[in-house]
Order: structure tokens, then C-alpha cells, then sequence
């Protein structure tokens, strides 16, 4: 797959822009779809998606939890959080039951079915990140999770779109 490199005339184009700032912007965007699609591959034959992996690793973690604070948890739309659902509990993964401190609301939890589907996300996710990370030692894993951090803490504190 060819590296991700700005034209010779980006100057030219967006002469307020910095090079590098896209290009590592671009790059990030990048590796975060590839590792996601990766991890989509991977999880196929368990039959969970991604996000559905997320999903029951943060109920496995957490416990309980209504529908709208895994959406926040996981940055989704509400629909989204209503179809990952829909779909984990046909399967099993998830039950879903009415909130004891709101009885209007739903409170979601993982069952046992569930349990041990996360556990084997896990082995197969944790191996694979291992290997896709072990180019870099581990302080420049410490580094580049620092980086992140405050990147995420610039993008959070923006006030623009």
C-alpha cells in the first residue's frame, strides 16, 4: 500500500496549512481504518463485528449500563448503540432488562454466552496488537500513547468543528 505523501504543490494549494500536520493527520486515519478493518476480519469467524466486540468488552469491564452511556463509551449514535444491541442479543452476548434506578430506561448486561465470546475477542485481538506493535520498543510505545493523549486533549479542547 503506498504511504500517504502530500502533492509538491500543497503549499501552493493551502499556503495557511502544515504538511506534516495533514500528512500526519491523514496517516493516523489511515492506520486506525486499517487496524479496524483488520480486527473486523479477524473477529468474522466468531461472528461479532468490532463494535460489537467493543460493546461487550465495556459491559465485561463495567457491568451493567443503559444503552445511551455505552454510546458515550464508545462515541456512537444511538441508533448505532440500538442495532450493536439488537444484534449481540439475538445472538445471545447481551441481555437486555428494564433499569432498576430508572424504570423507564433500559439497563444492558453481558451474559454468560458473552463472556466467553469476549474472552476469545480478546485472545485473538491482544496477540494480533502485540505483533502490529512490536515495531516499536516500549518507550516509544509509551511515547506514542503520550502523543496521542495529547493530540486527543488538543482535538477535545477545540472550540471548531
Amino acid at each position: 500500500m503506498p504511504k500517504i505523501q502530500m502533492p509538491d504543490d500543497f503549499a501552493e494549494q493551502t499556503p495557511d496549512a502544515n504538511i506534516l500536520a495533514t500528512e500526519a493527520v491523514m496517516n493516523t486515519i489511515r492506520t486506525a481504518d486499517m487496524a479496524f478493518e483488520r480486527i473486523g476480519r479477524l473477529l468474522r469467524p466468531l461472528g461479532v463485528s468490532a463494535a460489537g466486540g467493543l460493546v461487550l468488552g465495556q459491559l465485561r469491564d463495567h457491568g451493567p449500563m443503559s444503552p445511551s452511556e455505552l454510546g458515550e463509551r464508545l462515541i456512537v449514535t444511538r441508533a448505532t448503540v440500538t442495532g450493536l444491541l439488537d444484534s449481540l442479543e439475538r445472538r445471545g452476548l447481551v441481555a437486555r432488562s428494564a433499569n432498576p434506578d430508572d424504570r423507564r430506561g433500559l439497563s444492558v448486561a453481558i451474559t454468560p454466552t458473552g463472556l466467553t465470546v469476549i474472552q476469545q475477542v480478546r485472545t485473538i485481538i491482544h496477540g494480533r496488537e502485540t505483533a502490529w506493535m512490536g515495531v516499536l520498543t516500549q518507550a516509544e510505545l509509551q511515547t506514542y500513547i503520550a502523543l496521542h493523549h495529547r493530540i486527543q486533549d488538543s482535538i477535545a479542547g477545540s472550540d471548531q468543528a
